[in-house]
């Protein structure tokens, strides 16, 4: 399997903690400061919430796998060839439902993500940064 190396570029420091703790060996996501309610994709504001506060917590290094797909063909300007193929994996977190983190499946040779697998966090170097990484328990 390959490793996508293409750099994520961000308009804003939204995500900077999300990339930080993965840097680190966690899962980092946002959650209301009242409710506690886990939020994913962090939003610049809550919807239907405006005035709620988000902050960054921990999150759990397992979960489960919902969807997966694999990239065969690189869409991306510029010869990606050696990146493909890889899985990217959607995980819920096992203490935060609802959430679902993207990231890119890590396995043995022969070894195929299958949606309800259980995974844990395994961040991935690629290139010049961390990106996330799931491997199955």
């Amino acid at each position: 399997m390959g490793i996508p190396v293409h750099a994520p570029k961000f308009e804003s420091d939204l995500l900077k903690p999300f990339y930080e703790g993965l840097a680190e060996g966690e899962l980092r996501l946002t959650a209301d400061t009242e409710t506690g309610e886990w939020v994913w994709y962090p939003p610049e504001m809550v919807s239907g919430r405006p005035h709620a506060t988000l902050e960054w917590k921990k999150a759990s290094a397992e979960g489960t796998v919902y969807t997966h797909t694999t990239v065969v063909r690189s869409l991306l300007p510029g010869d990606h060839k050696a990146e493909v193929p890889f899985t990217v994996v959607l995980v819920e977190p096992d203490d935060a439902p609802g959430c679902r983190v993207p990231g890119l499946f890590v396995a043995d040779e022969g070894v195929a993500a299958v949606c309800d697998m259980r995974v844990r966090l395994q961040p991935v170097q690629a290139g010049d940064h961390v990106i996330a990484g799931f491997a199955p328990l």
